[in-house]
């Protein structure tokens, strides 16, 4: 069939010459146009399993209030400035912060107002538990009572002690220390080491200050990401110059992300360019090959309208690969521009057309492999490659021959580079011996491969980004990996309820208090209607009176009036139960734990994201239905496990679709597998270079190395179906070339900052360069020895 349709297809092409070019022409125009139009997408989701684990904690850390803050740490540089001049400047910039980018800023808060707010009286009797009323009634003793009353006289002895006396005296016992330390939760919580002084959060060492700032903007929208990064350092340059300010905030990682990865692809494209133009002008000196390499960047420009069309916005990490997939589809091109400068004749040009054409669909269907994937941005990375490749096909096979015709060029008869590269032979079983072994010792390291599913290290964030996090954990100590213990509820209450008795499960786990919990200072309304009646109890049960009657004894001895410590006795039944105020710290300490989002309310609890720890808390998320824990360890063994599920299913595909092809082309087992022997030894000799120097594989460089199967085979089919036919139309070379180029294409990523991007040149290169190699040493020498080459040139 397709010796009798070929022919035709092509002489009705050469028929039409000028409509065809002109189309050709035209379509490139338009697509090109429409680039400056094409809107991408640069959100790394698109790249994730749909786990539901993944999906789930990936939606929280999307919507929940941790991603709508941007955190600014300011230093002090002018040793001759004062903690005032940096109070300043953070007041200064927390009042430039307006919205609609900026919607709260949090600088710190006042103790005075924290305690006005929390008057021990009233605010004791809700949170106090039972292990806190047991560490009262401890301190309810002759020794104790006696210390305090002398601390307090000596207090009131002080300047300051307007305002600090009257809270002693309707505290004798010094409950609002029990509340206090409740209240350092929020710090814990975010691991910060955080002093508060003048109402600002200041630093141990007193030179630096922090602000909490709250944004509307979605981490994963880069264009507003970009806006508000911009209007960040707007108002940052409006500072004094002796206050300096780092940002921290996953808002400038996909900004700076959108940025690396546009640069690393113009860097690439243009390397990739100038190498291909250098290769092809010095080494053919022929300005029609020049085709050759255009017809690549056009198939790209129209794939990507093409892709866009079924697909909406494609991801950067897609486009990422058009230079590595110009550098593959090269290769039909340069096949066909030797064979008609080598003057092939119609029955050799229908062979080359054949060769071509399973060649590209080796390559297609490597990339037809990932639609059985359930990550959906390999399907766009599939559906984007193979476009690419099919219409390289087309145009190489009808296009490039009306372009190469335009002027006639001297054809080239005599020997050349490439007939003696075919004539060449290596001591064949001297080759095959060597290949045998070094394959053998790859195949063996690979055994200790590892395996990295941490997908953070895909990050490709600008140094300066980087630098300044680790800045702000050396003046702010913040823990680095922290999980989360979600618990979710139809209401705020019936949330709050169920975080209660969570909180108390967990305390049975973990006992070191590394927990923190919305339960440790603001419960439920139930359960602080609960703790409201056992502190009547508690007092009512004779603490009351015994505690009268030791500081009657102990104050005795110093001038107290009778009844200066009345207002602790007569608060002690006066509380209620009241809801948080709206724009009191609870409500600010709230917006740490809780989450409203499409009427579901989440309460976060946080914890080290370390795997024991994980591993307890586990078991407490099934015996509490609607809770589940976030944790960065988590996810990446979920997205390591899938990853080899996955691995499982496609690498068998993809050699399976190899072996069919390669079979259906020959239909001969031998030659066949000789022809595979490209794709075994890239993909083992890949892993084995990977272990050798320690490089993990990743979920990137998988893929990679599975689409650059349907690459490599083809070096295979090349030189295996030169050897059979002893066609004499340049194979060889044309392998050679196209290996170059291949490398050239994906080599050009190792000059990526993109992590994903260096990670799938790196992968393409070895498996690319390891598979040519063993195509031009070990193929010819198993035809030698097999005896598969037919030793006249088919001219049928």
């Amino acid at each position: 069939m397709f010796d009798k349709y070929f022919p035709r297809l092509y002489t009705f092409v050469f028929q039409h010459r000028k409509w065809v070019l002109g189309l050709v022409l035209l379509a490139t125009v338009v697509a090109g146009a429409g680039l400056c139009a094409t809107r991408y997408n640069g959100n790394l989701d698109l790249m994730l399993p749909p786990d539901k684990d993944i999906t789930r904690s990936m939606d929280f850390l999307r919507d929940s209030s941790l991603s709508d803050k941007v955190i600014i740490s300011l230093t002090l540089t002018d040793p001759a400035r004062t903690k005032k001049d940096l109070f300043a400047a953070v007041d200064q910039l927390a009042a430039s912060l307006k919205p609609p980018l900026f919607t709260k800023t949090i600088a710190g808060f006042s103790v005075a107002n924290v305690m006005e707010e929390f008057s021990v009286l009233q605010y004791a009797p809700q949170v106090l538990g039972e292990e806190d009323l047991a560490s009262l009634d401890s301190q309810i003793n002759p020794e104790t009572v006696s210390r305090k009353i002398r601390g307090i006289y000596l207090q009131s002895l002080r300047p300051e002690s307007i305002f600090m006396s009257s809270l002693s005296r309707s505290d004798p016992l010094g409950i609002k220390m029990l509340i206090l330390n409740k209240l350092r939760a929020l710090p814990a919580s975010m691991g910060y080491g955080v002093n508060i002084e003048d109402g600002h959060f200041i630093s141990r060492d007193g030179r630096h200050a922090m602000m909490i700032v709250q944004t509307p903007v979605p981490m994963m929208d880069s264009q507003r990401c970009k806006e508000l990064a911009t209007a960040l350092q707007d108002k940052i340059k409006g500072l004094p110059a002796f206050v300096t300010a780092d940002v921290i905030s996953g808002h400038l990682h996909t900004a700076s992300n959108e940025r690396v990865i546009k640069r690393d692809i113009e860097v690439a494209s243009i390397i990739a360019s100038i190498a291909f133009l250098l290769l092809f002008v010095v080494l053919f000196r022929d300005p029609r090959v020049l085709f050759v390499f255009i017809i690549p960047l056009i198939a790209v420009v129209w794939a990507i309208h093409i892709a866009a069309a079924f697909e909406g916005r494609l991801s950067y990490l897609v486009i990422g690969f058009g230079t590595s997939i110009a550098g593959i589809s090269i290769d039909y091109g340069l096949l066909v521009y030797i064979a008609m400068k080598r003057g092939a004749d119609t029955a050799q040009m229908v062979k080359l057309a054949k060769l071509v054409t399973i060649d590209a669909a080796t390559t297609m269907f490597s990339f037809f492999v990932l639609y059985f994937s359930l990550i959906q941005g390999y399907h766009q990375l599939a559906l984007f490659s193979i476009l690419c490749v099919f219409l390289c096909l087309l145009m190489s096979l009808f296009v490039l021959p009306l372009t190469l015709s335009w002027k006639q060029y001297p054809l080239v008869p005599a020997p050349t580079l490439g007939d003696r590269m075919r004539e060449f032979r290596w001591p064949a079983k001297l080759s095959i011996g060597v290949w045998v072994v070094l394959t053998a010792v790859a195949l063996y390291l690979s055994l200790s491969v590892t395996f990295d599913s941490d997908v953070k290290k895909l990050d490709g964030s600008e140094p300066g980004i980087l630098q300044a996090e680790e800045r702000f954990r050396e003046v702010w100590g913040g823990k680095s990996n922290q999980a989360v213990f979600v618990v979710t509820g139809k209401s705020l209450e019936e949330a709050m309820e169920k975080n209660d008795r969570v909180c108390r499960e967990v305390s049975r786990v973990i006992t070191n208090g590394d927990f923190t919990s919305l339960a440790q200072f603001w419960p439920s309304e139930r359960q602080r209607a609960e703790n409201c009646a056992r502190w009547d109890r508690f007092w009512k049960e004779g603490r009351a009176d015994k505690l009268k009657g030791l500081i009657g004894a102990s104050s005795a001895a110093y001038p107290f009036s009778d009844q200066a410590f009345a207002p602790f006795f007569d608060g002690l039944y006066t509380h209620r139960i009241d809801a948080a105020n709206p724009d009191g710290m609870i409500a600010q300490l709230q917006e740490r734990f809780v989450l409203h989002k499409n009427g579901e309310y989440r309460i976060l609890s946080y914890f080290p994201d370390e795997q024991h720890y994980v591993d307890a808390l586990s078991g407490v998320t099934r015996t509490y239905s609607g809770t589940f824990i976030v944790s960065g360890k988590a996810i990446s063994a979920s997205l390591a496990a899938f990853t080899a599920k996955e691995i499982r299913l496609l690498a068998p595909l993809a050699v399976l679709f190899n072996v069919v092809l390669c079979w259906l082309f020959f239909r001969n087992w031998k030659e066949a597998l000789i022809a595979l022997v490209p794709l075994v030894t890239g993909m083992v000799w890949f892993v084995g270079i990977m272990a050798l120097f320690r490089i993990p594989l990743n979920i990137v460089n998988i893929v990679a190395a599975i689409v650059t199967s349907g690459v490599i085979v083809d070096y295979g089919l090349g030189m295996t179906y030169e050897y059979r036919y002893n066609l004499r139309i340049g194979t060889v070379i044309a392998v050679t070339l196209s290996a170059a180029t291949n490398v050239i294409g994906s080599g050009a990523l190792l000059f990526a900052n993109y992590p994903a991007l260096y990670s799938t040149g790196l992968a393409m290169v070895i498996c690319m360069a390891s598979g040519y190699l063993s195509s031009v040493i070990v193929i010819p020498s198993l035809c030698s020895i097999l005896g598969t080459s037919r030793q006249k040139t088919v001219q049928e």
